[in-house]
């Protein structure tokens, strides 16, 4: 009887725990399905009400996820980490190791984003990842691998990183991912902007991602694409632009990052203010930042921000009444100033007309220096294929007069003997025989070795890579134009049509730049990975519009691109009038 109870409390007991683990485990899929749309005190008091241990253990990992990833979005580095480490030690030991690789980048990505840590620190945690992606052909871990180590090396070697970034869309194609893919672009803006100084080319990645941003109503990278661009703005000096930038990403309402993101936004502002020499307004939002930087609860983070909008309103009403005092006692002395400043203006004018036309007539044999560079380096090239044609030719006709010449008057002679022998054939003549095919036998072998050697190379022995270094270097003119390669991935010659077929684009992609787009940087990037080769040629130029391009003329171009698609490439232009021009060409190997 005791033994029946015994049975019957285990089976209420077992079936409770499974119940209970039933419910916290739908509990838990139902606040992950919510979890974007809920802010930082909503997550922590959900998470509160699931108890980790009635959690099977691919939940228990998520759980432990979620708590991270709630601390983290809140800016809360140290207390994210402490439960992404919970998560991927619960993922391990339960042997889910693609869960555990995945947060272990996310721990790479916090660690890199902190001063405490050093790249030495994280850098065998993220080559471990890398590892697994790689034995595992996993294409997303892959490709979230190569953007976290740009990522980490950007500081140190930008180039490299951009190349990484690189190879990260050539992964991500592969997922058709667009709104990573929307990210990838807007590092190498960044990239462009922060570390290589060049402006231009970073407002491109920028402008090229924000349309999808806005369609997709991601409004946080709405937000950080705003304030990519008031930097591009600040570099170029145009602080005024900068401010509406900030301003645009000031006005979004997002939840995820929100107290890290305004405390950049409020930096930024207060510095751009204090280079515009408006102190008043500098302070205002270095008050705010500090609002940010010490207040966590979103309803205090309110009440002080419109305090100290309240307070900069009064002072600014203040401000204003004993600024139009002051300015009606100045009005005598602001007018003989502003006639004073007209002639000052009008002899500046005449100045600068007469330093305009100079500049154009040094643009223009400028133009006519770097275009004269260019037909030359052709030139060269056609000089160097003439001469080793030329080459080839005499040492073919050596060959055939040296030894093809002979063998074959030897074998015309042993056809004869045995044609006046055809009656009387003796034993010895099976070796005439013999000896006769092993001639033919050779015969052919040196053909093939001549037709070999043909097929040797065109471009040389010096192949793509250095051939392109060196036309870079011809035509680059220190303070005036700058030419530059870029090459990864391409440990080996290629095929050498190929490689004579992509030289022969890039040149008369360099003409275009420098003729007719008049640029004075431009770049080329050559990525190779696996069995697909990416070239990048972006310039400073004028740029056009690609939708008026006339395709039967087109400036070369139209003749790239049909190249390209015999090659089974793809060929693309991004263009703006005034913004200069990117050119992309991908190619199969």
């Amino acid at each position: 009887m005791i033994g029946i109870k015994k049975i019957i409390l285990t089976t209420v007991l077992f079936f409770g725990i499974a119940v209970v683990s039933f419910a916290q485990n739908r509990q838990l899929k139902q606040f992950d399905t919510a979890f974007e749309s809920l802010d930082f005190n909503d997550r922590i008091a959900a998470l509160k009400k699931i108890n980790p241990e009635a959690l099977s253990a691919n939940d228990k990992g998520n759980y432990y996820r979620l708590y991270a990833q709630t601390f983290y979005y809140n800016s809360e580095g140290d207390q994210a980490l402490r439960y992404f480490m919970k998560s991927i030690e619960v993922y391990q030991n339960s042997g889910n190791l693609q869960k555990a690789n995945e947060i272990k980048i996310t721990v790479v990505e916090i660690k890199s984003l902190s001063d405490y840590y050093a790249y030495k620190d994280y850098q065998s945690l993220l080559e471990e990842v890398i590892a697994y992606a790689k034995k595992t052909n996993n294409t997303k871990l892959l490709r979230d691998t190569f953007k976290l180590k740009a990522n980490c090396i950007i500081k140190e070697d930008t180039k490299k990183a951009i190349n990484y970034y690189q190879l990260a869309i050539i992964e991500n194609k592969k997922l058709k991912d667009t709104l990573f893919g929307s990210h990838l672009l807007n590092n190498i803006g960044l990239a462009y902007n922060e570390y290589l100084k060049k402006p231009e080319i970073a407002r491109k990645y920028f402008k090229r991602v924000l349309p999808y941003y806005l369609k997709k109503k991601e409004i946080y990278y709405v937000a950080i694409n705003y304030v990519n661009m008031a930097s591009v703005m600040r570099e170029e000096n145009k602080l005024d632009s900068a401010i509406y930038y900030y301003k645009k990403a000031d006005s979004l309402d997002f939840k995820n990052n929100r107290t890290n993101l305004k405390i950049i936004l409020y930096t930024e502002m207060s510095n751009t203010y204090k280079e515009l020499k408006d102190y008043k307004s500098a302070l205002e939002y270095s008050e705010k930042q500090k609002v940010f930087e010490n207040i966590n609860d979103n309803k205090e983070i309110t009440k002080a921000i419109r305090d100290i909008d309240t307070k900069y309103q009064t002072k600014e009403n203040k401000l204003q009444i004993s600024s139009l005092k002051d300015t009606l006692e100045k009005a005598g002395i602001v007018l003989i100033v502003l006639l004073l400043a007209l002639i000052v203006f009008f002899l500046g004018y005449q100045n600068l007309r007469r330093k305009k036309k100079i500049a154009e007539q040094e643009q223009l044999i400028q133009n006519q220096k770097l275009e004269n560079i260019l037909q030359e380096q052709e030139l060269n090239e056609i000089d160097k294929l003439i001469e080793g044609q030329e080459k080839e030719r005499i040492k073919i006709a050596n060959e055939l007069h040296d030894n093809m010449g002979s063998m074959l008057a030897t074998i015309k002679l042993n056809f004869e003997n045995l044609k006046l022998r055809k009656d009387r054939i003796e034993p010895e003549d099976e070796q005439l025989f013999d000896k006769t095919d092993s001639l033919l036998e050779e015969a052919y072998q040196k053909v093939r070795s001549i037709a070999h050697t043909q097929n040797a190379g065109v471009i040389g022995n010096e192949g793509l890579v250095p051939a392109l270094f060196n036309i870079a270097n011809k035509i680059t003119i220190p303070g005036k134009l700058s030419v530059q390669v870029i090459p990864f991935g391409l440990n080996e010659r290629l095929e050498n049509s190929l490689e004579l077929a992509i030289f022969r684009m890039i040149q008369e992609l360099l003409t275009n730049a420098v003729k007719h787009a008049q640029a004075t940087e431009i770049t080329i990037s050559l990525t190779q990975h696996e069995n697909n080769l990416n070239i990048i040629i972006e310039d400073n130029g004028k740029g056009f519009n690609p939708k008026n391009r006339n395709k039967n003329e087109g400036m070369g171009l139209t003749h790239i691109e049909k190249k390209t698609e015999q090659l089974g490439g793809n060929f693309s232009i991004d263009s703006t009038e005034g913004r200069g021009t990117s050119i992309l060409i991908d190619l199969p190997l």
